[in-house]
């Protein structure tokens, strides 16, 4: 008698049940990841519908729903492939790495030309009548235009992320791995290792196969849902700190850059500006708030050409101040600057100049909060001077 499970009968008469193994076939996976893959693909998709400002999310939903359409084309038929189905099977296998680059794209804020997305699919429905008969051939040309579509993408993550987000250093290594796999199925449809693991790889669907992608398909989309719910949260941490008017650094970042700026300086002189554009009230008044709220604009955009990046920012109203690791003389100098292209560029905009005072203090040890009561004072002796002027503490 073999070995096996047991169970408990009426009359504590125990009966042994033979064991049956378990055994994961291919045709099997396939359903299981065409289901998978359609799932997640719309679960994506849902996530977009939901939160519309993430549209890389629909790409993404896209590009699952077309591999499991693909790979249900080719796989899911009859053992004999027909030559429509291979064609359209692997197009659409094709058209899912491209959606998959054009989302990754689209996540960095840059579009996608039409011509790339479609450039795999192309090559391939050129080349097929003539490989159609030559299953390494095929293999090489889906396997190299996949893996290229692939590093594509991991490339597209790192080079231009717009946002230090650790789920997108996540996506990129699944996708050199993606990248990977595809140019090695290429390499042993020229040429096969002997070794069946790997030589499974080469065939046209195998468990290995399968299997590999049951696992690594959820990952993925997972890492993808994670980047979208990263960016949102970054996107709402980074409109915390941004003036809504001007688009430039708000009091709060501006405080907390000023404080870490004092502390890493260790004894340096560390200078500070607090700009006030003078008779604002008027503007107001005479040209409406519409034109007020260009000129406070126009003023962010002569800080943001004439101070380093992240130094200055709109204390609230007219006010603004700035913060530089030089000494007062170099820091009034760029007060100067700032003074005169104001002027200038005001006059330009609406036809009348309006001017701006500045007030400058400097210290070694002094907190931010000190050096914007000094900048502060001295500002109220440039409003004293007649205006327009830049007064040092």
């Amino acid at each position: 008698m073999r070995k096996g499970m047991s169970f408990v009968l009426p009359g504590n008469l125990v009966t042994p049940v033979a064991t049956l193994p378990m055994t994961l076939d291919s045709a099997t996976l396939s359903v299981a990841f065409v289901l998978l893959a359609m799932v997640l693909g719309g679960l994506l998709v849902f996530a977009w519908a939901l939160n519309q400002k993430v549209r890389a999310l629909a790409w993404w939903g896209a590009a699952f729903c077309l591999i499991a359409s693909g790979i249900a084309v080719v796989n899911l038929g009859k053992a004999s492939v027909s030559y429509t189905a291979l064609l359209a099977g692997n197009s659409l296998a094709l058209l899912s790495y491209a959606a998959l680059f054009a989302g990754c794209r689209l996540f960095n804020g840059r579009a996608t030309p039409i011509a790339l997305v479609g450039a795999g699919v192309a090559i391939w429905c050129v080349a097929f009548p003539f490989i159609y008969d030559k299953p390494g051939y095929r293999l090489v040309l889906i396997a190299l235009a996949a893996g290229a579509y692939a590093l594509l993408s991991a490339w597209e993550l790192w080079r231009h992320a717009r946002q230090p987000l650790a789920s997108q250093r996540v996506a990129i290594v699944l996708l050199v791995l993606l990248a990977v796999l595809n140019i090695a199925r290429a390499g042993l449809g020229v040429t096969l290792t002997s070794i069946a693991w790997i030589d499974a790889l080469a065939s046209r669907w195998s468990t290995e196969m399968a299997l590999f992608l049951v696992v690594f398909t959820p990952t993925l989309a997972f890492i993808f849902l994670s980047m979208a719910k990263e960016s949102v949260e970054f996107g709402y941490k980074q409109a915390a700190f941004i003036d809504p008017l001007t688009g430039i650094p708000n009091r709060r970042a501006f405080m907390q850059h000023a404080t870490r700026l004092i502390r890493s300086t260790k004894g340096k002189t560390v200078s500070c500006l607090v700009f006030d554009l003078d008779n604002f009230k008027r503007i107001n008044d005479g040209y409406g708030h519409d034109v007020g709220d260009n000129v406070l604009i126009l003023f962010g955009d002569i800080l943001e050409r004439h101070l380093p990046k992240q130094s200055f920012g709109r204390l609230g109203g007219e006010e603004f101040a700035a913060i530089l690791p030089v000494s007062m003389q170099e820091a009034t100098g760029k007060a100067e600057a700032v003074r005169r292209a104001f002027s200038k560029a005001s006059k330009d905009m609406i036809g009348a100049e309006v001017t701006v005072s500045v007030g400058c203090s400097a210290s070694k040890s002094a907190a931010v909060e000190t050096l914007l009561q000094e900048a502060d004072l001295a500002l109220y002796r440039a409003k004293d001077h007649g205006r327009n002027v830049v007064v040092s503490a």
